[in-house]
């Protein structure tokens, strides 16, 4: 099993695509960063991460990281990479769990160094400023547990995407889904009771980050405790592994 894993994250590496999506990752965050550091006064640190926008500047490096997902099972390198790992390894569910364990594994130092970018940078313009907002050991713990679920979920996510991408074998139609379903639910999310908003992929996805019960504008409740949002995430996760290792046990590999 550690074979296949390494041989699938070795892959993985090679893609230029996987490449561009690391430095995606990072120079969004930069960009974030350096916007704020023009203006920092027009939000404390404390708000930035109690109104969502930390949450905001994360979940873009989140998506990318199901994009990286999605790459790593589809297109035909990917194809031809698992004609020669079923050759080695008949057995379809190892070779199955491997990739999608070198999905989850390939995009923790991206999304990290992604995270620490994003939190020293807010700390660090927000500090100079003196406009943090709160305690600063405070803040520091809050944007540390907020790294380690961004990061929690960005593995989430690359699992799901190499899922996805397995159960419908294109990754243009892997990202359009995703997408499909972001734009949607921003429509409905809005207007949506707050039963039916706790229930709502990205809504949760976005109080797993903020780590708090998030509130909309008019007071309505966006989802429920963080707790809740991670164990539907996780639900879901589970729920496209195992769909995907269906299919794939079925799927002709040509």
């Amino acid at each position: 099993m550690m074979g296949l894993l390494w041989a699938e994250l070795r892959r993985f590496a090679v893609r230029p695509a996987i490449r561009w999506i690391a430095v995606g990752m990072l120079a969004h965050v930069a960009l974030a960063v350096a916007v704020t550091a023009f203006e920092p006064e027009a939000f404390t640190l404390a708000a930035m991460l109690e109104q969502g926008q930390i949450s905001f500047y994360a979940m873009t490096s989140v998506f990318l990281a199901y994009v990286a997902g999605v790459l790593l099972v589809t297109g035909t390198a990917a194809q031809g990479g698992t004609r020669t790992l079923l050759t080695v390894e008949p057995r379809r569910g190892r070779v199955y769990w491997s990739k999608l364990a070198a999905a989850g594994l390939a995009v923790v130092p991206g999304i990290a160094a992604a995270c620490a970018l994003l939190g020293f940078g807010m700390y660090g313009a927000h500090a100079r400023a003196g406009v943090l907002g709160g305690p600063p050991s405070d803040l520091v713990e809050a944007l540390t547990w907020c790294g380690v679920r961004v990061v929690a979920l960005a593995v989430s996510a690359a699992v799901g995407g190499a899922a996805v991408g397995l159960l419908v074998g294109r990754w243009w139609i892997a990202v359009g889904l995703a997408t499909v379903w972001f734009l949607a639910e921003e429509q409905v999310a809005p207007s949506a009771s707050s039963g039916v908003r706790g229930w709502l992929p990205f809504t949760n996805a976005d109080t797993w980050v903020r780590g708090t019960q998030a509130v909309l504008p008019d007071h309505g409740f966006l989802a429920d405790a963080y707790l809740h949002s991670g164990l539907l995430l996780l639900g879901i996760t589970v729920v496209l592994a195992l769909l995907g290792r269906v299919v794939f046990e079925r799927r002709d590999v040509r």
